[in-house]
């Protein structure tokens, strides 16, 4: 399987927001998750920092 992880970074630490990622999109100035069962999650004030496709996680960074 080839889902992702979503990890927030914060103060030099990892957070992971949620696994199994089937979907991220970018829409309005949020990011909206949604993983394999279905649920869903908006972030605000976070932007896109990188997606690492070899070990299936996008990171993202609180909006300064």
């Amino acid at each position: 399987m080839c889902q992702s992880k979503v990890v927030i970074i914060e103060n030099g630490k990892l957070r992971v927001v949620m696994t199994d990622v089937t979907l991220l999109d970018i829409h309005d100035g949020k990011i909206i998750l949604r993983n394999l069962l279905g649920r869903e999650l908006v972030l605000e004030k976070y932007q896109l920092e990188s997606v690492d496709f070899i070990s299936h996680k996008a990171y993202l960074r609180p909006v300064k």
